[in-house]
């Protein structure tokens, strides 16, 4: 009997299987490593959506390591070091899947065909002896398949190691502690699946490329692994590099380094036996450090450059006073020099400058076109608009293809047609005292505004003291209250204001109206329970040792009569690290005062009144053992706020922690000289006072002028730190003395001004530019253009730039290896108020003077004629010599007369008009006194007797036959005319034409 033949089927099922290719993801390095620290790179994966499934199927991320071996010549070659370039050879899955499906399968159709090849019960008794040759669930099971890397090793390259990480089990980077935000709907850092750090082991120094993997996509970074640290430090044309070891921060003599742009090696060298090193290039606005040490270390710093001061031809614009009224005539002066570095400045080559005037809302009014002289500078002058706009003005000028630019403002001065006079019932007060007083209204004539209505309007803010300044107000105003009072029949309004529980600034507003169109607005500041006076403290040095006596004194530098008659009457100290306190009592008679701290710390000392309010502060630190800075900052304490070229420069210096060494360096332009704390330089000299603290003794010198730049840094554990300290040298300037031959002048007086010029003692000859303007306009508009010496010699920023390379991130994101209109002005149109005062002419500078020379000695003079105003004149003279050198200086004089008229009301009527026509008296004698009025109008000659007391007197004029023609009036005393005034007053007919308005409504038609 022959057995039956059985034969397999020879197709195969489709598998359904489809190979993983995962998701792109992110690898980076955010950190270089040391040989003994643990190596990490940072993987983010998608863990939130939808493309975790795609990536979760693979197992996790294949990692492969791999090292450099010649880590300088690799990086040469590339251009973005942040992200390196490494072709990976993709590969795919491969065969073994495909493989193991067909086992199986074959596998699967072998069994039936045995089966069916025996009996049942053959079957049954067999597998019942032997239950191993069961076949069980090995029909049905599917397939398991694997997921091998699809990219082959990188070729020429040594593999250090390499692994699956399994990333969705690894716990993900959690946030920094104690960085919860209270009250914050948003924690600071969301810990997310799939963002993990992937540790490398410890490895020894070198450049190590790490490849990952999942399916199809790819990434590769760098690891920098090195003992130490570049801290490098760069100017215009040069880079310092300063090689320290990363966890003890000892200086690394030979390591090799090179300075690239990404296309090519500008400058290398090796470092000193200082670890230091300079190399010679014009930066580029970016820039990688590339060095090696002995050990292989490898380490990259980023650097990137900026000119934070620009040196170029620098013009001076400034105008002969910083306020006008529309329809004023402005004058102009533009004077250079053109700078090569912080301090040499030469004459600016003389050219063409176009100046342009732009109004407040940006539109161009006018042109000038002027040429600047190289000596001389350059002067313009040009006139307002009548309906010129109030607000800034921008004075726009160009020379050489480069736009330069100056300000003044320009506003409508109107006078009110009333005053307010705001009376306190005392000058002192404290908290939880209401704040009493009245208000008194008056016109122009002296009689009272009777049944005014006046809104008050108060706003309190809350007094502080920032870095012992006690000017600083530390909150924004919050108004308290605001309430309407009516004058009585004498023009009194009773004033009472709420009581403050904390010292504060009172900001009261008042608004008045008698029915005319304009209110008359007052602003009042009230101080309560903080000391009328502010004084100065200090010591002559701002730091001292333990056991040591330091004196302090204090000077009263408030310019009010209230703040001159305070006295102090108490100090007291604080230690800042314990908060442990001290005081001692004063005398009126007391100077100052003495201590001697016993404990080493930060003191912050306080200047009291007899109340105990606070009139002076300031802070002092004392030197000795235990003491340490903020951890991750270095404190500079320097002795004085400003130095003279030959003083002594005393630097105290704090670390956080004991240092074996640090770089100090002085800094400007460049990093112009360098010294290691261990060993000090020949620009200074370094003392130890403790573990932690320091004293460095600088030498100042003449190149240090205008200011430099003294930095300490130093690095250990992994991390850097340093601090910079400002060295204010005093620039020596032009001493101009202004002198005129009488301190005070009549209107139409000649003033003759006589100017001179030394520069450390001995005359030089210079250009000036004098202006006396009418001191009222400062009152109102500051002086907006700065001094001469702060333009051109202002504290110069450091041009140098300090970065390390601790921190140098490289990054991959994985890829899959198949194949109008200007705009409105911000301003207001409001009216620039001012009281009555004594002026006949409406003149704000009596004099301009754009180009004086002063001869050889020094010397100039010029004259002019007092305008018919009673003011102060501010007279402002600003020098320039051809080498550069500069100075200004102000000088008051005053315009007086004991009495003096001004007329009061209008000078053109309606013929047939019987105005009440009067003036204004103005006496400055503290006694009454009886003067006559002689008055002539209209052919005819009249006396009046009037009795004037001090200030302010109207005067009605007796009843006339009004006609057009002069009106004089003469003001005598003892007989002697004091002053006169003459008035054209003109009557016009009765037919003169008058401008109505009527509103109209206009409806709609057909």
């Amino acid at each position: 009997m022959l057995a039956p033949v059985v034969n397999a089927e020879d197709t195969v099922e489709p598998s359904g299987y489809t190979p993983v290719s995962g998701e792109s993801f992110f690898l980076l390095a955010d950190s270089s490593f040391a040989s003994d620290e643990q190596a990490m790179v940072r993987l983010e994966a998608p863990g939130r959506d939808y493309r975790r499934f795609r990536m979760e199927p693979y197992g996790g991320a294949d990692i492969r390591v791999y090292r450099i071996d010649k880590p300088l010549d690799f990086l040469k070659r590339q251009k973005n070091l942040h992200r390196v370039v490494s072709d990976g050879q993709f590969k795919g899955e491969g065969l073994s899947n495909t493989l193991a499906y067909l086992w199986d399968n074959w596998y699967r159709k072998s069994r039936r065909v045995m089966q069916r090849a025996f009996s049942y019960e053959s079957r049954q008794q067999v597998t019942e002896e032997v239950p191993e040759l069961k076949i069980g669930d090995a029909l049905v099971a599917p397939t398991p398949y694997d997921a091998p890397a699809q990219f082959a090793l990188i070729p020429g390259l040594p593999v250090v190691s390499q692994f699956r990480y399994p990333l969705w089990q690894a716990k993900p980077i959690q946030p920094p502690a104690g960085v919860n935000l209270a009250g914050s709907s948003s924690e600071f850092v969301s810990v997310a699946p799939g963002n993990v750090y992937v540790p490398l082991g410890q490895l020894k120094p070198g450049l190590y490329l790490v490849e990952a993997l999942i399916g199809k996509y790819r990434a590769t970074t760098m690891v920098f692994v090195s003992n130490t640290v570049a801290v490098s430090k760069i100017a215009g044309d040069e880079l310092l590099v300063w090689a320290a070891r990363k966890h003890e921060g000892r200086s690394v003599p030979k390591v090799n380094v090179l300075w690239t742009d990404g296309l090519g090696v500008m400058s290398s060298g090796a470092t000193d036996e200082d670890g230091l090193l300079r190399l010679k290039h014009v930066s580029p606005e970016r820039s990688f450090v590339i060095g090696e040490d002995e050990e292989g270390g490898v380490f990259v710093s980023e650097n990137f450059y900026y000119d934070s001061e620009i040196y170029d031809t620098k013009l001076y614009a400034f105008t002969d006073r910083p306020l006008y009224r529309p329809g004023d005539w402005v004058s102009l002066k533009i004077v250079g020099r053109e700078f090569k570095n912080a301090r040499d400045s030469v004459q600016p080559t003389a050219a063409d400058v176009n100046v342009s005037v732009l109004d407040a809302t940006g539109t161009a009014l006018q042109t000038l076109a002027l040429k600047l002289d190289s000596k001389a500078g350059t002067q313009g002058r040009f006139q307002l608009p009548e309906n010129a706009v109030a607000g800034g003005y921008e004075l726009r000028f160009s020379y050489k293809d480069q736009l330069y630019s100056s300000a003044f403002r320009v506003a409508e001065y109107i006078k009110p047609h009333f005053e307010i006079a705001l009376n306190l019932a005392k000058q002192d007060y404290r908290t939880g005292e209401s704040v009493k007083g009245n208000l008194v209204l008056l016109y122009p004539d002296g009689k009272p505004v009777v049944n005014a209505k006046v809104s008050l309007s108060l706003r309190a803010q809350q007094l502080s003291m920032v870095d012992n300044e006690l000017q600083y107000l530390g909150q924004f105003p919050v108004e308290l209250t605001s309430s309407e009072v009516t004058t009585d029949d004498k023009g009194n309004a009773t004033l009472d204001l709420p009581a403050a529980d904390k010292p504060s600034r009172y900001t009261l507003t008042v608004f008045a109206s008698d029915g005319a169109a304009y209110r008359v607005k007052t602003t009042k500041e009230i101080l309560i329970d903080r000391g009328a006076a502010n004084f100065s403290l200090g010591a002559r040095q701002r730091f001292s040792a333990v056991g040591e006596k330091v004196a302090f004194s204090y000077a009263n530098v408030g310019g009010s009569e209230q703040s001159k008659a305070v006295t102090p009457g108490s100090y007291a100290w604080v230690r800042l690290e314990d908060q442990s306190t001290g005081d001692g009592k004063l005398t009126a008679k007391d100077k100052g005062f003495s201590l001697t701290f016993d404990r080493p710390g930060t003191y912050n000392l306080t200047l009291k009144d007899e109340h105990g309010r606070v009139i002076g502060a300031t802070a002092h630190a004392v030197t000795g053992d235990g003491i340490k800075a903020v951890p991750g900052t270095v404190e500079i304490v320097l002795d004085k706020a400003e130095y003279k070229t030959g003083d002594e420069a005393l630097a105290l210096i704090t670390f956080p922690e004991p240092v074996s060494d640090a770089l100090l360096s002085l800094e400007r332009d460049k990093v112009e000289a360098t010294a290691l704390l261990s060993k000090g330089g020949d620009w200074l000299k370094m003392e130890k006072l403790s573990e932690t603290q320091y004293r460095a003794r600088i030498p100042v010198k003449d190149a240090f002028a205008p200011n430099m730049t003294f930095s300490v840094l130093y690095t250990k554990g992994g991390q850097y730190s340093f601090q910079n300290a400002g060295l204010k040298v005093v620039t020596p300037q032009i001493d101009v003395a202004v002198v005129t031959d009488k301190a005070s002048y009549r209107p139409g007086d000649t003033v003759t001004v006589d100017l001179s010029t030394q520069f450390a003692g001995k005359a030089i000859p210079a250009h000036l530019t004098v202006s006396v303007v009418d001191e009222m306009v400062y009152a109102l508009q500051p002086e907006v253009a700065p001094t001469i010496d702060q333009f051109f010699y202002h504290p110069r920023r450091n041009n140098v730039r300090t970065s390390a390379s601790l921190s140098f991130i490289s990054y991959d994101v994985a890829l899959p290896g198949s194949p109008g209109a200007p705009g409105k002005a911000n301003r207001s149109e409001r009216g620039v108020k001012v009281l009555e005062r004594p002026r006949r002419e409406d003149v704000d500078t009596a004099a301009w003077q754009p180009e004086l020379v002063t001869d050889a000695s020094g010397k100039a003079r010029f004259t002019f004629k007092m305008p018919d105003s009673l003011t102060r004149w501010r007279i402002t003279a600003r020098a320039i010599a051809d080498d550069g050198q500069v100075g200004q200086k102000k000088q008051f004089i005053a315009s007086e007369k004991p009495l003096y008229l001004k007329w009061s009301g209008p000078t053109r009527f309606r013929a047939g008009d019987k105005p009440q026509l009067g003036l204004f008296a103005f006496s400055q004698s503290e006694k009454p006194l009886k003067a006559e009025l002689l008055i002539r109008y209209a052919g005819a000659e009249q006396r009046l007797v009037a009795e004037l007391k001090k200030g302010i007197n109207y005067v009605a004029l007796p009843a006339m036959e009004l006609s057009s023609g002069d009106l004089s009036v003469q003001l005598q005393l003892n007989g002697e005319t004091q002053d006169a005034l003459a008035v054209n007053l003109n009557a016009s007919g009765s037919g003169w034409q008058v401008t109505q308005g009527q509103r109209v409504d206009v409806a709609g038609g057909d």
